[in-house]
């Protein structure tokens, strides 16, 4: 039994990689290890599983299917030995996490040191799309994510709201001028920022007397991940509508500096998103507290 159950383990490997090299690279095996894992596999359930070529490794329609149930048996087994495992003792395993990379970077890799003190044995595997993601269909434990959640079967948890602020750079305020009202912003620039790159109307958004308000604008660049929207700023593009502590390390600096203080989006709230399962394992679950802890 153990033996199938790390043949499956590994096809789902392959399957999620698109490889036999990469699945090995992955779970630090041998190819050939993978590979025979997977020929039993397939022997045992007397199917192919995949499309092999020199180009690229495929499902077949018998693998397609297979596919989602083996990642459901995997995924109790896993939360079962989860949770035998005793409150004193280590937690294990991978926590598959997916968030936006300048929220990894600016807030949460600076603390992960602190989250493998107390639990060596685990590992973090960070997805950091910028767009929207199906925790389901990606096989993803927890999924941060900012804005207004829209309804849906997954378990949200507030982490609070942050402050937003408009920036700019010193080099753009001296080429375009400092805007003292959103009036003047006829003759300045945003950033563009679209993480599926589908074509949107650029705008300047903020919260005044109870009101929410767009002002059309024009976008010299468009941008479709968070990494790409701040270096835009920080060149002199444009302006941008960010988390203030996603830039704090930028204004302390002086490499930006916020325009229109009186006139910002509202606070942008910030959820922990994960799938309701009838056994969660503890690591992620002590995971999701710890996300908590840092963000409160």
């Amino acid at each position: 039994m153990m033996d199938t159950v790390e043949c499956m383990r590994r096809f789902l490997a392959v399957a999620e990689t698109g490889g036999f090299s990469q699945a090995a690279c992955q779970m630090d095996v041998p190819k050939s290890a993978v590979s025979s894992s997977v020929t039993k596999l397939e022997t045992r359930l007397q199917t192919r599983l995949f499309h092999r070529s020199t180009r690229q490794v495929t499902l077949t329609e018998s693998g397609r299917q297979y596919l989602p149930e083996c990642q459901r048996i995997l995924a109790d087994l896993d939360a079962v030995e989860s949770q035998l495992q005793d409150d004193a003792g280590q937690l294990t395993g991978d926590i598959v996490v997916d968030m936006p990379g300048r929220l990894y970077a600016s807030v949460v890799a600076p603390k992960l040191a602190e989250w493998f003190r107390l639990h060596p044995k685990t590992r973090i595997r960070l997805l950091g799309a910028d767009y929207r993601i199906d925790p389901v269909k990606e096989s993803v434990d927890c999924v941060i994510r900012a804005g207004t959640l829209k309804d849906s079967e997954l378990i949200a948890r507030p982490l609070g709201n942050f402050v937003m602020v408009n920036c700019v750079s010193p080099a753009y305020l001296k080429a375009y001028g400092h805007p003292a009202s959103p009036a003047d912003l006829s003759n300045h620039f945003v950033v563009g920022y679209s993480p599926d790159m589908r074509p949107s109307a650029d705008s300047f958004d903020y919260f005044h007397n109870g009101h929410n308000y767009q002002v059309a604008m024009t976008s010299r660049v468009s941008v479709a991940t968070t990494d790409a929207y701040l270096t835009s700023c920080l060149a002199g593009l444009g302006i941008i509508q960010v988390p203030h502590h996603g830039v704090k390390h930028y204004l302390a600096s002086g490499e930006l500096v916020t325009i229109l203080d009186d006139f910002t989006c509202p606070p942008m709230p910030l959820s922990v998103v994960y799938t309701s399962r009838r056994h969660m394992p503890k690591r992620i679950s002590a995971f999701i507290n710890w996300l908590t802890e840092q963000f409160a």
